[in-house]
């Protein structure tokens, strides 16, 4: 038959654990974040991709207005001015794409967090503290 450890040499034994288990969520949360943050670093791109399609379409539409006054005609002027809006609207959603990702809510750690509340909920039910 086994002695029964003392209580310091049990709380240290929880202290022990305890640290462990804080040291593996720190982790956890660690790499998830540097995960999201890969991900923000892709609507980065998405939103500077966005801003030069912007230009892009900013100087098509100078193009059109110009077509619009040079032209004989009103359909090269209509074409440059579509070609415009086209360019316009594709920028727009791209912007509007990488600005999302960059959202703090798209960067915090939630799969920890939800590892965390259920270590928590564990450790309580096996303990029986509320």
């Amino acid at each position: 038959m086994q002695p029964h450890p003392s209580p310091l040499a049990q709380i240290e034994n929880v202290a022990a654990h305890l640290r462990g288990l804080l040291i593996s969520e720190w982790r956890l949360a660690r790499g998830e974040m540097a995960q999201n943050l890969r991900a923000a670093r892709t609507g980065l791109i998405l939103a500077v991709i966005g801003f030069a399609a912007a230009f892009s379409a900013l100087f098509a539409l100078t193009v059109a207005l110009f077509l619009g006054l040079t032209a004989l005609g009103l359909a090269a002027w209509l074409a440059a001015l579509a070609t415009g809006t086209g360019l316009l609207i594709v920028s727009a959603l791209a912007l509007w794409l990488g600005l999302n990702r960059l959202s703090p809510k798209a960067i915090a750690p939630t799969r920890t967090a939800a590892h965390a509340a259920e270590t928590i909920r564990l450790v309580t039910e096996k303990t029986h503290v509320s």
